[in-house]
């Protein structure tokens, strides 16, 4: 943080000192200028600021360079507005505990720092704002009322922030709606492959439509899966692999691409661990519907189901390859719905880690 003086002086007091040099009156010096004597007064009492033409009569009738005069007003309004600035950022100290400075700092999106009124202005340049109060508007989404307990707020802003900030490294087409329906087949397809495989040619064909794609690691305190809302013109989906486990991120992936495809760009969506956000649970459950058959068909899962009254891991395995997926996601429905129980088919469903680059 820079230098900071504790005190702004007006510009009026070296007028005020000039004055008692040259021995003049500011009657005089009013008339000189052309001015008021009253106007003149509260130039140099600090009630009214040097302008540009004051600065050019300032020149003439007292010396100095117009230039002279327009930057003496303009460092002290700059002064006035950091001592101003400073004075926020020590009433801000209070919120600082609320957010995760030190996550951010280990992942280089702010300085690491001891000082506290440091900490608060790189968390001002982090979220774009003038205080850590109006971050509760600019991520309003992630301030909604939800049904998800020992969660935070903060936390699951700068999560979202983070994602944004990475998208802005991208350079992207238009969104097409049409390319993405085409690809759909081919992402799912991509479950069989290993994750240093799928995870960059996901992002390729998403890119390629005209989507955002970010792999983000979750905050401690958030609780978030996924999300996905629209960055400028661009859709971004951003995923944390809170639950490791490989068919939920092959889940929460078709949820989120069910949105952008049934809901339109003025929604956010955020996926929480567990529960969801109180006034889209239609539309949640429209997303896990959309997932959940795209990735499986109803009618060959309903067959499959129905014809294995003990379902083996082999069945599984045989299934998911007919449809071209990973065993792992057949596995992962089978257990959400009490069809089969979670250990018996543990060594179909790989967990996933999210390695930074």
């Amino acid at each position: 943080m820079s230098y900071i003086p504790n005190k702004a002086i007006h510009p009026g007091r070296i007028i005020a000192e000039t004055l008692a040099r040259e021995g003049m009156s500011q009657k005089s010096l009013s008339e000189r200028m052309g001015i008021t004597e009253k106007h003149l007064s509260q130039i140099i009492n600090g009630e009214a600021s040097i302008t540009v033409e004051t600065a050019l009569l300032l020149e003439n009738a007292l010396g100095g360079s117009a230039s002279f005069w327009i930057n003496l007003e303009k460092n002290y309004q700059e002064t006035k507005a950091r001592i101003e600035r400073l004075s926020l950022m020590k009433e801000e100290v209070p919120l600082l505990s609320r957010f995760p400075y030190n996550e951010l700092a280990i992942r280089g999106y702010v300085e690491q720092t001891s000082n506290k009124e440091k900490r608060i202005e790189n968390l001002w340049k982090f979220f774009g704002v003038n205080s850590l109060s109006y971050v509760s508007t600019t991520e309003s989404v992630a301030f909604r009322k939800r049904t998800v307990p020992g969660v935070k707020s903060e936390s699951i802003a700068a999560w979202l922030r983070c994602g944004e900030m990475e998208v802005k490294k991208q350079n992207l087409p238009d969104y097409s709606e049409s390319k993405l329906k085409q690809s759909l087949a081919n992402i799912k397809q991509l479950s069989v492959k290993e994750p240093e495989e799928f995870s960059s040619e996901i992002t390729k064909l998403l890119n390629d439509a005209g989507i955002a794609l970010v792999y983000m690691e979750h905050f401690p305190g958030a609780g978030v899966s996924s999300a996905v809302r629209w960055i400028n013109n661009n859709p971004l989906i951003q995923l944390s692999v809170y639950y490791s486990w490989a068919d939920i991120f092959w889940f929460n992936l078709f949820h989120e691409l069910g949105h952008l495809l049934l809901h339109g760009r003025k929604e956010k969506f955020i996926e929480f661990s567990k529960g969801s956000l109180t006034d889209t649970k239609d539309k949640e459950k429209e997303a896990d519907e959309f997932a959940s058959n795209t990735l499986i068909p109803s009618k060959g899962y309903s067959e499959f189901s129905q014809r294995n009254h003990v379902i083996s891991k082999s069945a599984i395995v045989e299934f998911a390859a007919s449809l071209k997926i990973h065993p792992g996601i057949v596995a992962g429905r089978l257990c959400h719905e009490g069809k089969i129980k979670w250990n018996l088919v543990s060594s179909l469903r790989p967990r996933l880690k999210i390695v930074q680059g």
